[in-house]
């Protein structure tokens, strides 16, 4: 039977989930960024691939799965990546007046936190994933949060979350080179722990105001000055990020961009500029890590 969104408030809950991840460009840019809430023992509504966080309303731009079959499926191995991708949209499940999509690359990891989960591409945090030096500054700024070596989207950072996921309480990772999740009982809850989060690293790190906001098409201002400083082959052979990966390449470099591309080119050059301001040192990806990225943007890996 076809699940009826109209009969619980969990969709309602996952698009304030999502707005409040998605209110700021300092910490959600483009596609990037998830949020899911779980409805009852197996359901859970999670953002789908393709999908903006700011575009998500309670009838579009997510899906819905069985996330209990998925946390069994973890606990006896995830598989390879296609395998693990088909057995996810295996799991969608039928919506009463929601178009289907496929569940994004993320909703494994996901499926094994509380109840709410918010992840953000947030620009103070991933100082800190970014630079090599981060992880250990995190680790006296938040005693008992969880830091996490970098893995590609998908099974393998899913697999590296499952040793540490507590199902029940509330918890805060920092994804080397990806970004930040932060997981609560309620909206709420996990909104709140995420803003506290950033505004402790912001606060602590004496980090520079953000830039604004670009909307119109071709590089930014301020995105023009700042590759003309550090360089398009610099940008080209250096990669922090999948959503460099996935946004930032040659077409993207030559001015072929909209506001996504620019949204994650400020946060990339941002980043960089307050590990310079640290005296801290950029952690890149390797050139192998940075060929799988590639690799998946041309199958399984997409906006989401």
């Amino acid at each position: 039977m076809a699940y009826d969104p109209s009969l619980d408030n969990a969709p309602e809950l996952l698009a304030r989930a999502a707005a409040g991840a998605a209110r700021r460009p300092d910490l959600t840019q483009g596609g990037g960024g998830n949020v899911s809430v779980k409805a009852g023992a197996e359901r859970m509504l999670i953002k789908a691939t393709g999908s903006r966080l700011r575009d998500l309303a309670p009838r579009s731009g997510w899906t819905l799965v069985n996330y209990a079959n998925i946390r069994r499926r973890v606990a006896s191995g995830p598989g390879g990546e296609d395998e693990f991708s088909d057995y996810i949209c295996a799991q969608a499940l039928t919506v009463k007046g929601v178009a289907p999509a496929r569940p994004s690359i993320e909703t494994g990891f996901h499926a094994l936190l509380n109840t709410v989960v918010v992840h953000t591409h947030s620009v103070y945090a991933n100082v800190l994933n970014m630079s090599a030096e981060g992880h250990a500054l995190g680790r006296e700024l938040f005693p008992g949060y969880e830091f996490v070596a970098y893995r590609a989207p998908g099974p393998q950072l899913c697999t590296a979350i499952a040793g540490r996921a507590a199902r029940s309480e509330p918890q805060v990772f920092f994804l080397a080179n990806h970004g930040l999740v932060t997981t609560h009982a309620g909206v709420e809850g996990a909104l709140a722990l995420s803003l506290k989060v950033n505004e402790t690293i912001r606060r602590g790190l004496s980090l520079p105001p953000y830039p604004a906001a670009w909307a119109g098409e071709g590089l930014s201002p301020y995105n023009a000055a700042a590759l003309a400083r550090r360089g398009r082959g610099f940008m080209l052979n250096n990669v922090l990020s999948p959503d460099q990966a996935l946004y930032c390449g040659p077409r993207t470099l030559d001015g072929g961009c909209g506001p996504d591309e620019n949204e994650v080119l400020t946060a990339l050059f941002y980043i960089l500029d307050c590990i310079d301001l640290l005296r801290l040192t950029p952690k890149f990806l390797t050139p192998a890590e940075a060929e799988h990225l590639s690799s998946m943007k041309s199958g399984r890996y997409g906006r989401g």
